[in-house]
Order: structure tokens, then C-alpha cells, then sequence
């Protein structure tokens, strides 16, 4: 069997690579989230749907929690699970279980949830709608569902400059940067359809860390990001660095950039949607 080509200059895939890649973001978003919600009561049962590497669990966890919490995490990513179980190990006392599940098709009972929340769950998904159908059923009656997207990342429109540069603007989007983010319009649709209920929607925003050297973090996301449809091709290869200059540009000349400490940093907005059942 033939290996599929990759270039020479991409990077192999690993866990620690995809936390230099997404920074600790999606915890500050969580963070702000939570304490946003209704206050957690006694014996709340909260799941962490498509948890990755744990950001709203660990975002909970370093919050005043009540007491007899437990959390369920869940996420069908193996690698993710992977460093949310050892974060786990580090903390014994968390009253928490990670578990494989997909989030568009949920085994938990009816009624089972306090609180869910699906934190930039959404982009991986092939079925929006059922899994929102999903969060309503598995939560009790007055519990609360929230769903983050992100509306702005300045980052993505880096990336699809490169890609049209580089591969035409003929070539369609590779499969995660043409479903990234969700408008308000979108989101508003899908839990419409998911049967949701006074909804309201709010915005948050963060920084993204994208370290001291633009271009190691460009040569990250354009490794894991910018797959084309139907794989690498040897034109990939050749144009690799001329992406790269085209990303590193694009984000140096970003309104949203800061610089604090040497660090480059990019401004990202979140959609949010939250109601009770």
C-alpha cells in the first residue's frame, strides 16, 4: 500500500505540538464563561461535551465549586483524551470521568445533566443539528446548555490567503478551515432546529498565544490545519515556504495583533449560545 506523500517540511502530529497550536484560548474563553452561568448547585452534574484536552473541566476546577460535583467528559479524539487522563492523574481528587463518546450521538439518559457545555465543539462536526438535539435531551428540566463557536479568527483568514496563493483559487478549502466557525445566523439555526428555546447569544473574547516566532507557530497550523482535499501534493512541498511567508505577513499586519513580553498574540471572538430547557 502505497504511504500517502507528505512534505518534507511538515511536522508529525503530536499532542504537545497541538497545545503550542491552540494555546490555552479555549480556557479563557471557559473561564469567563463559567462565571457568566447560574451558580452550580449541590450534586450538579455538568458534562464536558467534546472536552479535548479538558478546557471547561479544568476551567471548573479552578472555580469555587460546590459540593459533590461531578463532571462527565467526553470526546472521541484518543489524543485528546489521552492528555485530559493525564491531567486527571495529576489531580486524583477531581470528580471527574473522561470517557470516549460522539457528541452526535450521546448514550447518556434522558435528564441526565445540570449544566453542558460544548466548548468549539462544533467545527468537527458533520451533524450540527443533532448534536444540539443531544445537549437538550440529556439535560434536566431548568438545566442549562451552552454552545461556544468562534465567529473571528483572524488566523483562519491568514491560512486561506496561503491557500489560494499557493494552490489557486479553484482548489476548494482544506476540510478545517472551510468549517471553522459558525456566524450567529448559523448557530441560531442549528439550535432552532435542535428544538432550543429562548436562546440568548452572547460574544467573548481572548487572546491566542502565538509565541515569539510567528513562523514556527504558521509552520504548526499549516501542517494540521491546511491539508488539502485528497492529501499533499509535491506542489505543497515546493510552495511550503511561500505559504509560510504569506501566513507570518498576513498575521503581522492583523489589526487584532499585540505584542506583550515578545509574545505575538491575536485577538479571537466567540459565539455563544445558552438557554434552559
Amino acid at each position: 500500500m502505497t504511504t500517502p506523500f507528505k512534505p518534507k517540511q511538515a511536522l508529525d502530529f503530536d499532542g504537545a505540538l497541538l497545545q503550542e497550536l491552540q494555546g490555552d484560548i479555549s480556557e479563557a474563553i471557559a473561564g469567563k464563561l463559567i462565571k457568566e452561568l447560574p451558580p452550580l448547585k449541590k450534586s450538579s452534574v455538568v458534562h464536558d461535551n467534546g472536552c479535548g484536552y479538558g478546557a471547561v473541566t479544568i476551567a471548573l476546577m479552578e472555580t469555587e465549586l460546590p459540593a459533590d460535583i461531578q463532571v462527565q467528559a467526553t470526546d472521541i479524539n484518543p489524543m485528546f483524551l489521552t492528555q485530559l487522563q493525564a491531567k486527571l492523574k495529576q489531580n486524583p481528587t477531581w470528580p471527574v470521568k473522561a470517557e470516549s463518546m460522539d457528541a452526535q450521538k450521546l448514550t447518556f439518559a434522558d435528564n441526565t445533566f445540570d449544566l453542558s457545555i460544548s466548548n468549539f465543539l462544533f467545527a468537527g462536526l458533520t451533524d450540527d443539528v443533532a448534536a444540539a438535539s443531544h445537549i437538550l435531551r440529556t439535560l434536566k428540566p431548568g438545566a442549562t446548555g451552552v454552545i461556544a463557536v468562534w465567529k473571528d479568527m483572524p488566523w483562519h483568514a491568514a491560512l486561506e490567503k496561503a491557500h489560494h496563493k499557493t494552490r489557486g483559487d479553484d482548489e476548494p478549502l482544506p476540510p478545517f478551515l472551510s468549517k471553522a466557525w459558525h456566524k450567529k445566523e448559523k448557530l441560531e439555526q442549528v439550535v432552532q432546529e435542535a428544538g432550543w428555546k429562548n436562546v440568548n447569544f452572547l460574544e467573548m473574547d481572548a487572546y491566542l498565544k502565538l509565541g515569539v516566532d510567528l513562523r514556527r507557530w504558521a509552520t504548526i497550523a499549516w501542517t494540521f490545519l491546511a491539508t488539502p482535499v485528497g492529501g499533499w501534493k509535491q506542489r505543497d512541498e515546493d510552495k511550503w515556504d511561500e505559504a509560510l511567508d504569506c501566513i507570518v505577513e498576513e498575521l503581522r499586519n492583523s489589526q487584532e495583533r499585540k505584542v506583550e513580553g515578545g509574545v505575538h498574540m491575536i485577538r479571537m471572538v466567540a459565539n455563544i449560545a445558552t438557554a434552559q430547557k
